[in-house]
This record gives C-alpha cells, sequence and structure tokens, in this order.
C-alpha cells in the first residue's frame, strides 16, 4: 500500500461511490478518460463509520492507488460533501494534527510542540504527547475525527463506540493522577459553528463526555481544505454548548424502525385489519419517557403485541431503529415529513392517536440509501438544534 504522509501533494484518483460491501471495502466507478466505459473496482475504506449521509450512490470520491501486496487495487482517502472534501482516512488525522501544532496553525497549541506520536500510559495508547514550550508541562492529547455534521453543528461518534468511552475513562484517570489530558475532535467542514457528543447514537459517550468535562479537556475544531485536497487552508475553533447537551441529553424522544417486509401481510390487530405489501417501511413512534425500553421492546422476538407495529414486526427483517432524543414530542412533524418522501402510506397505522394519515411509510427500495432520507435524519438530530444556539 502507498504510504500517504501530509501534506496530501500526489496525484489524487477522482472516482464515484456506487456501494458498500461490509466496514471496510466499497464498490467504486473510475471514469477512464475520454472512454466512454466506466470501470468499477473495489477499495478499502480506513473509517469503521456508518458513514450513512456521506456515502450516497454518486458521491464524489478522491482514491489513492495501492501498491506491492494490497489486497485492493484503491484506497478510499476523501468524498465530497456540498463544496468541501471530507477525509475519510481517520488513520491519517492525527498526522495532520500534528503538523498543525508543529506549523502553529491551532491558536490553543501554539504554546506546544508534539513530543512523542502514540504515547503509552497505564494500560492505555494515545495519539499524541504535546509538551509546552513555556512551562514544560506535558499534556495527553487523544484525536477523534469528526464527518457527521448538518449545516451548523457537528457530532461525534456516527456509530456506537465504546472505544470513544474508553478513551474518555482513560483520559480521567490520567487527570486524577495529575496530567494533563485532553479530547480533541476534529471535524471536517469549516462551516461548522458547534459541536456535541451524538446522543441520538451512543448515550453512553454523551454521558461520559458531561461527566468528565470539568477534569479533562474537551476541545473542537473544524477544517477547511484547499480545492485540490492537499493541505488545510483553515482552522477554526468550535463551540461545545454544553447546557444545550445537558437540556438534550434525557431518555426520551422518537424513533424510527426501518425494516423490509419480504411478502404480503394481512395483518389482524385488535382494532384494525391492515395489508401490507413487499417493501422497505419505515415507522415512526415516541416515547417520552423510556425511549431505550421502548426500542428494546420493538426489537424482542417474543412479546405481547400492543400497538400495530408490535403485530408487523413479527412478520420484518432487517429491524432498524433510528432513535431522535428530543425534549419535544417531533412524533407527527416527522411523520408529515416522511409522508412527502414515501411512495405509500398504509392509512390508519399507528395513527388512532394524533390527527395523521399514518405513521407507517412505504418505499420501493432501502430509504437509507435515500439522500432526503438522510437529510431528514440530519433535520431531526441536529439541525433543528440550531434555534436553541440562536
Amino acid at each position: 500500500m502507498l504510504k500517504i504522509t501530509y501534506p496530501f501533494c500526489f496525484d489524487k484518483i477522482p472516482a464515484f461511490f456506487i456501494d458498500r460491501v461490509n466496514r471496510f471495502v466499497v464498490k467504486i466507478k473510475i471514469k477512464n478518460g475520454f472512454s466512454s466505459k466506466d470501470r468499477i473496482y473495489l477499495a478499502y475504506l480506513p473509517n469503521p463509520g456508518r458513514l450513512w449521509e456521506l456515502l450516497l450512490e454518486g458521491t464524489e470520491l478522491l482514491l489513492v492507488p495501492n501498491t506491492g501486496e494490497a489486497k485492493l487495487p484503491y484506497t478510499v482517502l476523501a468524498c465530497k460533501k456540498g463544496k468541501n472534501y471530507v477525509l475519510l482516512h481517520t488513520h491519517l488525522t492525527n498526522q495532520v494534527i500534528s503538523t498543525l501544532i508543529t506549523q502553529q496553525k491551532i491558536a490553543f497549541y501554539r504554546e506546544f510542540e508534539v513530543e512523542k506520536t502514540e504515547p503509552s500510559y497505564a494500560d492505555g495508547r494515545f495519539d499524541l504527547l504535546l509538551r509546552n514550550l513555556i512551562s514544560q508541562e506535558r499534556r495527553v492529547l487523544e484525536i477523534k475525527t469528526c464527518t457527521l455534521f448538518g449545516k451548523k453543528i457537528a457530532m461525534f461518534p456516527d456509530a456506537e463506540t465504546k472505544r470513544g468511552q474508553k478513551h474518555l475513562l482513560e483520559l480521567l484517570n490520567l487527570s486524577q493522577e495529575g496530567y494533563q489530558a485532553e479530547m480533541l475532535f476534529v471535524v471536517m467542514n469549516p462551516d461548522i459553528e458547534y459541536f456535541l457528543p451524538a446522543y441520538h447514537i451512543d448515550f453512553g459517550f454523551a454521558e461520559t463526555f458531561l461527566k468528565v468535562k470539568n477534569q479533562i479537556s474537551l476541545r473542537a475544531v473544524a477544517l477547511g481544505w484547499d480545492e485540490g485536497f492537499t493541505e488545510v487552508k483553515e482552522v477554526k475553533h468550535v463551540n461545545i454548548p454544553f447546557n444545550l447537551l445537558e437540556k438534550e441529553l434525557k431518555d426520551q424522544g422518537t424513533y424510527l424502525l426501518v425494516f423490509k417486509i419480504d411478502r404480503w401481510v394481512n395483518l389482524s390487530t385488535n382494532q384494525k385489519n391492515f395489508t401490507i405489501k413487499p417493501g422497505f417501511y419505515v415507522y415512526v413512534g415516541s416515547a417520552m419517557q423510556g425511549l431505550e425500553a421502548r426500542i428494546k421492546r420493538h426489537l424482542r422476538k417474543h412479546k405481547k403485541p400492543h400497538w400495530h407495529i408490535d403485530y408487523l414486526l413479527a412478520q420484518a427483517t432487517a429491524i432498524l431503529p433510528i432513535p431522535i432524543r428530543a425534549s419535544e414530542k417531533l412524533e407527527c412533524a416527522i411523520a408529515s415529513d416522511l409522508f412527502k418522501l414515501s411512495e405509500e402510506v398504509v392509512s390508519g397505522f399507528g395513527s388512532t392517536d394524533c390527527r395523521c394519515l399514518s405513521h407507517l411509510f412505504c418505499f420501493s427500495s432501502s430509504p437509507l440509501k435515500n439522500s432526503a432520507f438522510q437529510d431528514l435524519i440530519i433535520k431531526y438530530r441536529i439541525d433543528r438544534l440550531c434555534s436553541y444556539l440562536k
């Protein structure tokens, strides 16, 4: 594999995303110069995140050719989101930040130098060891790459991470032993102004984030790249609104259930009968107390049916919950938006206690691969919070 060093002063191969084979392999399309024939390859994706809103069919990618005995011909370096490039190669973020610190381009690290990479303390290994050039004090730094963002707010992680929570607690232990300890979140979008832990996705990480905020340093920066994705041209400090996090970090809110029905189903419930055709479905519900328990109940195979959805889930496959934690009830607003996106609705399903036509919506293909559906998730998980920050 070609050794990649920052700045990225090498030719990148433009390509388009087709599909994700597994966590670390994607299917991509490369245009052959002026040829009308497109070549399709597999490429290595050095990023275990979900990347739902980034890796949609047709997304522009930048690739690096692999050499030697690499199993795949290419490695994904970055993708394009709007007008900005997003670094997807998470292994390179440490190298980028180390160089920016050395170049004194990060304001709050201008009195520091990088003394060591991957320092080990106790049972943990961290990303950088910094030394203050004036006081000579040392600071242990853990770096996290953030690729999940809306218009003004970014969140980490985009998938549940026990490792991230473990790093926070290890930094806390170092702090209690007298070390300076810090976690830096690096947002790959220069338009971002605020950062929050992704409490919708990883409630435990967000709880730990709040727990340690007074004992370790928690910071975030947003990076902007040049047009050729060679080097960082902008570094911006990003605020962390802890008060908003404390307000929203509760076990309540709305949830989506995405699932598949493989055959025609004649559904008889206590209240009504439904005919459900094969396809992909999104159900929207809410639990303003005990959101996590409600979702777990829906996922249980053996339970006494209560709601309409309980009867249908017994016939469903590939059930995926998408929680949207909120202090306000968003169920009907989301249902209204899903009505506009979906191809069909199942009239009267799950909406007996409100004025909505339905809370069950049908799609002919997976909504997870639908950019408008991903925009809806970002709208309610992230962008709606902007109104609290004005």
